[in-house]
């Protein structure tokens, strides 16, 4: 699996995840520039049943209930005119306990490996503000339903909870290192895992993620080198990946 990248502007540097798959880097920056919702304004019906579903997903009654929890958050969000992250925004899904947490990320999973939107939306709003204030062991419900989402959606896991994790204000930490490192063994490919370090050590032009913005004052533009990140980073060379430069 080659490998190749560049910290420069050059429209034509590729970063190559698979062999004979590549992606523009300028090209994906743009695409994962998507930090902000959109202004188009929300109507106040779907206003409403995000209310009424912040409430819900609070209490816990029956796996099957929250299931269906799930089923009506994807309804609600695609119907909002395709701005499914400001309708996450409002219902708050990160609030939810760990376990009910885990049942949505279970059931919210859609489209394709490669796709960013709402892949992306799904992790930036239940599991990375968990995360983000993480000071205890994750508990095993939640890490393991976010290993199985992160496996089937790589690319939205690099953009939204990868990167934004690494860039912690206060930075990494034990039991966030603990989890970067299982879904890095357990979900992504190794010349993607090789592309990632790159780009992070390349600089913040770089460093593009997704979140919401009442979480991003928990993210710095610029890595924070704590004793855990050191760790992370011998872990990773410690799977045989080769950090590279053309």
């Amino acid at each position: 699996m080659p490998f190749r990248s560049t910290c420069g502007d050059d429209e034509d540097s590729l970063v190559e995840v698979e062999e004979d798959e590549g992606e523009n880097v300028n090209e994906v920056a743009k695409e994962v520039n998507i930090v902000h919702p959109k202004n188009d304004p929300i109507s106040p019906e779907i206003e409403k049943k995000a209310a009424w579903l912040k409430m819900q997903i609070l209490m816990f009654e029956s796996t099957l209930k929250t299931v269906s929890l799930a089923n009506e958050i994807r309804e609600l969000c695609f119907e909002g005119g395709g701005d499914s992250l400001t309708v996450l925004g409002l219902i708050e899904p990160w609030k939810a306990d760990d376990e009910i947490a885990s049942i949505l990320i279970s059931h919210l999973s859609y489209g394709s490996e490669e796709e960013l939107g709402w892949p992306s939306h799904v992790l930036c709003s239940i599991v990375l503000p968990k995360l983000l204030v993480l000071e205890q062991p994750a508990s095993r419900v939640l890490v393991t339903a976010t290993i199985e989402y992160c496996k089937l959606h790589q690319r939205a896991a690099e953009y939204a909870l990868l990167l934004p994790l690494i860039l912690r204000m206060e930075g990494v930490n034990n039991p966030i290192c603990d989890v970067i490192t299982r879904i890095i063994k357990e979900c992504l490919h190794l010349a993607h895992v090789s592309a990632f370090c790159q780009k992070l050590l390349c600089g913040k032009d770089e460093r593009k993620f997704i979140c919401l913005p009442c979480h991003q004052y928990l993210i710095s533009k610029e890595v924070v080198w704590t004793e855990s990140l050191f760790n992370l980073f011998q872990n990773i060379l410690n799977y045989n990946v080769h950090l590279t430069q053309d």
